[in-house]
């Protein structure tokens, strides 16, 4: 296999890890902007039990962020790899694997906390 066949192939390789990427990114930008609305509503009128309340809803929200920028973190990380492997003609599947098994397990946590915020965003304080 000559040098452009294995940027071509790497390139194929790459496209499913870049569609999740794009999504960590996109929910990375969405949680962020739930994470201001929240620290803002916590400086400006909670006191007592809603300030508790947002104060769980903001726990839940950073975690999402975190882990969404974990995924993001291993999902490129996935691809370098994979392009360095394929130039290199090594073969380590394992590895660009797990990478992208990690991002995957990333971006389910991320979303399994975004969905408990926003349960606990429409339930409201009182619940």
């Amino acid at each position: 296999m000559n040098e452009l066949e294995a940027v071509e192939g790497a390139i194929g390789l790459a496209l499913a890890p870049a569609f999740l990427l794009t999504a960590a990114m996109t929910a990375l930008n969405a949680l962020t902007s739930r994470q201001t609305r929240i620290l803002d509503r916590m400086s400006d009128t909670a006191h007592g039990p809603t300030l508790a309340w947002l104060d769980r809803r903001g726990h839940f929200a950073r975690r999402a962020v975190q882990l969404a920028g974990i995924s993001a973190l291993l999902v490129a990380t996935q691809i370098m790899v994979g392009f360095i492997l394929a130039l290199l003609g090594a073969r380590s599947g394992i590895t660009v694997a797990l990478l992208l098994v990690g991002g995957m397990l990333a971006f389910i946590g991320a979303m399994l906390c975004m969905l408990i915020e926003t349960i606990m965003a429409e339930r409201g304080p009182g619940a």
